[in-house]
C-alpha cells in the first residue's frame, strides 16, 4: 500500500510476524520468539496474547500468601467430594460417617437423604433373608463420584476388614443404597475416584498402588496391560493343541498397577479421566518435590510430567524456596478447541495452579497457565468440578469449586496481573527496495498505559549483511497521534480511536538516523511497576521519506549539512500531517463503497436511498442493508422481503448469498420463519377431499358429507340428525344454506360436524333482503312476496331495478362478502353462458348473482357451493394474516433479551408488511402446541411441545414450574438401570 507521496510501509501484524522477531531467552541464546514460545522450558519475557491479538510482557503468577491465622488444609479432611448435574454438591463428612449435601440454590448443608434410607423389612413368609454376618469394625466412607448416568458412588473402608467396597445411590429414582462388595481375595482400599466418559468409574487405591476400572453398569472391567504394538504379545487365535502358543497371555484383571521410577510415583493423591478415557494420576510430590502427573493409556504408563514448570510463570522474587505439593487436583470442564486443563491445589491451601495438558503421541507435557487462582480459608475437602445445566461460565470461571468453612465457592481467576519488568526484541531486516533510502517514520498500533513505555533503536545499511556491524542508534520516544491512524478511512482497529487516558491509539515517531536500503529495529518494552504492560498490535515502518526541502525549497537551504538535516526533520512533521489529509482526499471513493465506508458515514449513505437507520443496529448489519437495499425494496411486502428484513436485525449469521432473490422460500432449517395463516390447516383431511364427480359411481357413506353424495345425501343426513335429536318434522326436512327458525341449534351443530363450517353468507343476504322488502308496499315488491332471494334474473324491468337498487344499498362488508362469491363464479366459468348452462339461469353479469339460499339440485352447481363454503371461505378468514416466528432458546430464555428481540421484530415487520395485513410475532417454542399444523414448505415434523430442548431440566432453586421438566438428561441411555426398581 502506498500513500499519496509514493511511500509504502513494512508491516508486523499477527503472531507469525511477531514470532519471527528474535529475542534472548533465559539461557542467553538469541532465538526467534516463536521458538521460545514453543519451548516449554524457556523463560520468555514477551508473549503473544491470542485473545487480544497483541504482543505483551509475559504475565507472572504471584503467590497468594496465607495470613498468620490461616492453617494449611488437613489431608485427613479430604475424604471425597463430587457434584451432580443439578447443582448439588456432596462430600463425606464426620470422618467418613455420613454424606453431606449442599443443594443447588441452598446455603445450609444437610445429611444426604438417600444415605439415611434403609430397605424396608421383608414380610414374614416361607423365605426370609439370611441374617448378614457382623462385620469387624465400623464402616467408613471414603471417596465420592457422580457418574454421567446420575449414580452417586461412595467408597467403603471398613475398619478391621481386608477389603472394602462401594455404595451406589440412584440420584434419579431414589431409594436405599446398593452395596457393592469386593471379593475377599482382592484387597481394595478406595482413596479417590473419577467418572469415566463411558458412564463408569476409575477408582484409585492408594494403599495397594492400583487403579480399578468399572463400566457403565458399575461392573468390573478387565484391563489388558499389554501395549498394542508389543511384539511379544501372542496372537488372539491359537491352535487347539496349543502348539506355538508363544508367550503367556497376561491375566485379565479389573485393575492396573501404578508405576514408580526415578521420577516418583509412590505418593498418589488424585485421579481424573480425560475425554478419550486415558487415566491421569497426580502424586503429591515426585522426586523433585513438585507434584507429579502420570498418564496411563490402556493400563500402561504413557508419560509423566513434573509441575516444576510452574516456576517459569512465577515472579522471580517468589521462586526461591517455593515447592508445589499437591493436596488435590481436578480437570476443568472441557472447552471446545482448547487443550484439557488440570488444576492442582497446593498443600499450602491458599492457591491453585493451572496447567494445560499437551499430549504428543504418548508423551505428556504440562504448560503452565498464567492465571492467579487464590483460595480463601480452604478447608481441604477438595476440588469439585461443577456440572451445571443450561449455565454459561464466565471467562474468569474455571468451572471448579472448593469448600471454604462449609460453603462451596467457585474457583475464579483473579484479575491481578503481574508482568515481567523488561522485554526486548529485534525485527528482521526490513527492505525498502531503494538504495540509500531515508526511512521516514514508525507507527505502532496498540496501548502503552501509564507506568510503561516502549523504546526504539534502529540501524540501517545498504547490504543486509552489514547490519550486524552497524551501531544501534536510539530513536525519540513515540508520541500518541491525536487523530488516530495515518491510514485513510481505516474502518476498525486499535488505531482508529485515541484514548489518551489509557494510552490506546496510534503511536508515532520520526526516524532520525535511518539511511540505507535495509532497516532493523530494536524494541525495548518496559513496565515500571509490573502492574501494566504495553500491548502492541501492529508496527509499520514507512519509507522512503518524501522531502519537502528537496521538492519545494531552493538548494541553498541544503548547503549546510547540519542545517539541512534539522530542516528536513522539521518539515517532516508537516509532511506527516498533510500526507494523511492527501491520502484521505485520494481515497475519497472509499466513502461511497458500503464495504469500506467508515461507520460514521453509514447513516449518510443510507439517506441516499431514503433509509433511516435504527441506532440499535450495529455497523455490519447497516452495511448489508445498504448494500442490498435494491432487492429488499423490490421484494418489500412479500414473505421473503419480510424474512430478510427481520433476519437482518436479529440473525447473527447473515451472509451476502442470503440476499440472492428470488430464492426457495425458507429453505434453511433456521432463522426467521413467516407463516401465512391461509397455509395452516385446521380441518381434518377428509373435509378437504374430492368435491367434483367426473363419472357416476357408488360411494359408501362416510362420517363426513362430500359433494359426491349429492343433495339427497345431505338431506338424508339432515333428517337422520333431526330424528336422533327427537325433532318434529324430520321425515320431510331438507337442508338449506340458511339457518331455519325451528331447528336453529341443531342446524348449526349439524353444519359444523358434517361440513366443517356453518354457512352464513346466504343467511346474512336473505335477512338484509327481507328487511329491504319490508320497506315497500306489497304492490311495490314486483312479485317478491316470499322474501326468498331471486333464483334467476327477473323478467320485468321494475323487478330488475329493485334488485339492482338492493345490491347498491348493501353495507360495505356484506358487499365485499357477496363479491367473493361472485368473483369465484366468474373465475370458475369465465363466461355467463357456461354458468347459465350449469345453474340453469340467465343472469346478465356475475355482479348480480346472489348466493343460493336453497341447495342447487345439479351436482356441478352443488359442488360450486360446497367448494366456496368449505374451502374458500375458510381460507378467506385466514387471508392477509401471518405470524413471524423468531428463534429463541425456549421458555427459559433470558426474559429481557427475548422481549428485546420481539420488540425489534415487531418494529421491522410493521414497517415492511403490506398495509392491509395483520400479523403477530412469537418465539419458536410458542408455536409447538396442539391445534397448529403447517403445510407445504413450512411443514414442521418433530416432537412438538414434548421436545426436551423446549423445556430444559428443572433445577431446584433455579427452575420455574411450567417452563421446566423433570426427566433424564439427554445423554442418559434408555437402558439405564433404576436401583429403586
Amino acid at each position: 500500500m502506498k500513500d499519496a507521496n509514493g511511500s509504502r510501509f513494512e508491516l508486523l501484524l499477527g503472531e507469525a510476524d511477531w514470532g519471527r522477531c528474535t529475542s534472548a531467552s533465559g539461557d542467553g541464546l538469541v532465538r526467534p520468539l516463536a521458538d521460545i514460545w514453543s519451548d516449554a522450558d524457556a523463560a520468555e519475557a514477551l508473549v503473544y496474547d491470542r485473545e487480544l491479538q497483541s504482543l505483551t510482557l509475559a504475565p507472572r503468577v504471584a503467590r497468594f500468601r496465607a495470613v498468620a491465622t490461616d492453617t494449611p488444609p488437613d489431608p485427613l479432611q479430604r475424604l471425597g467430594a463430587a457434584a451432580d448435574a443439578f447443582g448439588n454438591v456432596y462430600w463425606v463428612a464426620d470422618g467418613g460417617a455420613r454424606i453431606a449435601v449442599l443443594g443447588g440454590g441452598s446455603r445450609a448443608a444437610t445429611p444426604h437423604s438417600l444415605a439415611q434410607q434403609a430397605p424396608a423389612p421383608a414380610a414374614s413368609g416361607d423365605f426370609a433373608p439370611v441374617a448378614e454376618p457382623a462385620r469387624a469394625g465400623k464402616v467408613l466412607l471414603r471417596a465420592l463420584a457422580v457418574t454421567s448416568q446420575h449414580y452417586l458412588v461412595a467408597g467403603v473402608r471398613p475398619e478391621g476388614a481386608r477389603t472394602g467396597g462401594l455404595r451406589v445411590f440412584d440420584l434419579l429414582a431414589g431409594g436405599p443404597a446398593l452395596p457393592l462388595r469386593w471379593p475377599a481375595d482382592w484387597p481394595f482400599d478406595p482413596h479417590d475416584m473419577a467418572p469415566r466418559p463411558c458412564g463408569g468409574l476409575a477408582v484409585l487405591d492408594r494403599t495397594n498402588a492400583r487403579v480399578w476400572l468399572l463400566d457403565r453398569r458399575l461392573g468390573m472391567q478387565a484391563v489388558f496391560a499389554v501395549a498394542a504394538d508389543d511384539p511379544g504379545r501372542p496372537d488372539d487365535f491359537l491352535p487347539e493343541d496349543g502348539a506355538d502358543a508363544g508367550a503367556t497371555i497376561p491375566p485379565r484383571q479389573p485393575w492396573f498397577e501404578l508405576a514408580h521410577d526415578g521420577a516418583g510415583g509412590t505418593d498418589p493423591v488424585s485421579i481424573d479421566v480425560l475425554a478419550d478415557g486415558a487415566i491421569l494420576v497426580v502424586d503429591a510430590a515426585g522426586s523433585d518435590g513438585f507434584a507429579l502427573v502420570s498418564l496411563y493409556v490402556d493400563g500402561v504408563l504413557a508419560g509423566r510430567a513434573s509441575s516444576r514448570c510452574v516456576l517459569d510463570v512465577l515472579d522471580a522474587d517468589e521462586r526461591a524456596g517455593f515447592v508445589l505439593r499437591a493436596h488435590d487436583a481436578a480437570l476443568c470442564p472441557l472447552v471446545q478447541d482448547q487443550p484439557e486443563r488440570l488444576v492442582i491445589a497446593s498443600s499450602e491451601g491458599n492457591q491453585c495452579f493451572a496447567f494445560d495438558l499437551v499430549r504428543t503421541g504418548s508423551a505428556l507435557a504440562l504448560q503452565p497457565v498464567r492465571s492467579l487462582l487464590p483460595m480463601r480459608r480452604f478447608a481441604g475437602k477438595g476440588l469439585v468440578r461443577r456440572q451445571p445445566v443450561n449455565a454459561q461460565r464466565l471467562p474468569e470461571d474455571t468451572g471448579l469449586m472448593y469448600d471454604a468453612l462449609g460453603v462451596w465457592l467457585p474457583l475464579v481467576r483473579e484479575k491481578r496481573p503481574r508482568y515481567a519488568g523488561h522485554g526486548e526484541l529485534q525485527t528482521w531486516a526490513l527492505d525498502s527496495g531503494e538504495p540509500a533510502c531515508t526511512w521516514n517514520r514508525v507507527i505502532i498500533d496498540g496501548c502503552i498505559p501509564s507506568g510503561s513505555r516502549v523504546r526504539l533503536a534502529s540501524r540501517a545499511a545498504d547490504e543486509s549483511a552489514q547490519l550486524a556491524d552497524q551501531p544501534w542508534r536510539d530513536e525519540p520516544q513515540p508520541m500518541l497521534r491525536p487523530d488516530g491512524s495515518e491510514l485513510p478511512w481505516l474502518l476498525e482497529g486499535p488505531g482508529t480511536r485515541t484514548d489518551a487516558a489509557s494510552g490506546r491509539g496510534c503511536w508515532e515517531l520520526l526516524l532520525q538516523h535511518a539511511h540505507g536500503r535495509y532497516l532493523q529495529l530494536r524494541l525495548v518494552i518496559e513496565s515500571a511497576d509490573e502492574l501494566a504492560t504495553p500491548r502492541l498490535h501492529a508496527l509499520r515502518a514507512w519509507s522512503p521519506r518524501f522531502s519537502y526541502s528537496r521538492r519545494y525549497l531552493p538548494a541553498v537551504y541544503r548547503e549546510d549539512e547540519a542545517s539541512a538535516d534539522f530542516l528536513e526533520r522539521f518539515l517532516a512533521n508537516f509532511e506527516g500531517l498533510f500526507t494523511a489529509l492527501e491520502d484521505r482526499i485520494a481515497a475519497a471513493s472509499a466513502l461511497f463503497d458500503v464495504r469500506t465506508a467508515p461507520p460514521a458515514t453509514l447513516d449518510w449513505l443510507a439517506s441516499w436511498l431514503g433509509l433511516v437507520m435504527d441506532p440499535a443496529v450495529e455497523a455490519e448489519r447497516k452495511r448489508l442493508l445498504i448494500r442490498f437495499a435494491v432487492p429488499l425494496f423490490q421484494y418489500r411486502g412479500t414473505t421473503q422481503g419480510l424474512r430478510l428484513a427481520t433476519e437482518l436485525v436479529l440473525s447473527s449469521c447473515m451472509r451476502p448469498e442470503d440476499f440472492q432473490l428470488p430464492a426457495r422460500s425458507q429453505q434453511q432449517p433456521y432463522g426467521i420463519r413467516v407463516v401465512e395463516r391461509f397455509l395452516t390447516r385446521r380441518l381434518p383431511r377428509a373435509l378437504l377431499g374430492e368435491t367434483l364427480v367426473d363419472v357416476p359411481r357408488r360411494l359408501a357413506e362416510t362420517a363426513l358429507w362430500s359433494a359426491a353424495e349429492g343433495r339427497e345425501g345431505l338431506d338424508r343426513r339432515w333428517r337422520a340428525a333431526l330424528a336422533a335429536a327427537g325433532q318434529t318434522g324430520a321425515e320431510s326436512a331438507q337442508y338449506t344454506p340458511v339457518e331455519p327458525q325451528d331447528h336453529a341449534a341443531s342446524w348449526r351443530t349439524f353444519s359444523a360436524t358434517q361440513l366443517g363450517i356453518v354457512p352464513q353468507l346466504a343467511g346474512a343476504l336473505r335477512a338484509r333482503w327481507s328487511s329491504w322488502l319490508s320497506a315497500f308496499k306489497p304492490e311495490e315488491r314486483q312479485g317478491f312476496t316470499d322474501q326468498r332471494l331471486p333464483v334467476d334474473w327477473p323478467a320485468s324491468e321494475a323487478a330488475r331495478k329493485l334488485w339492482r337498487d338492493f345490491l347498491a344499498a348493501l353495507p360495505a362488508d356484506l358487499r365485499r362478502w357477496l363479491a367473493r362469491w361472485q368473483g369465484f363464479l366468474a373465475r370458475r366459468y369465465r363466461s355467463l353462458a357456461a354458468h347459465g348452462k350449469v345453474w340453469g339461469t340467465s343472469w346478465p353479469e356475475f355482479a348480480l348473482v346472489p348466493a343460493p339460499d336453497v341447495l342447487p339440485a345439479g351436482a356441478d352447481a352443488l359442488a360450486d357451493w360446497a367448494l366456496f363454503e368449505t374451502r374458500l371461505e375458510v381460507m378467506e378468514r385466514a387471508a392477509h394474516r401471518f405470524t413471524v416466528l423468531v428463534p429463541s432458546s425456549g421458555p427459559l430464555a433470558e426474559e429481557q433479551a427475548l422481549a428485546r428481540h420481539m420488540e425489534w421484530a415487531q418494529r421491522v415487520v410493521r414497517l415492511e408488511k403490506p398495509a392491509h395485513t395483520v400479523f403477530d410475532v412469537r418465539p419458536y417454542w410458542a408455536m409447538f402446541r396442539t391445534g397448529y399444523a403447517r403445510l407445504g414448505l413450512d411443514t414442521v415434523l418433530g416432537e412438538g411441545s414434548r421436545a426436551p430442548s423446549l423445556a430444559p431440566q428443572l433445577i431446584v432453586g433455579h427452575g420455574h414450574v411450567g417452563a421446566s421438566r423433570v426427566a433424564l438428561a439427554p445423554h442418559v441411555p434408555q437402558d439405564r438401570l433404576l436401583l429403586a426398581c
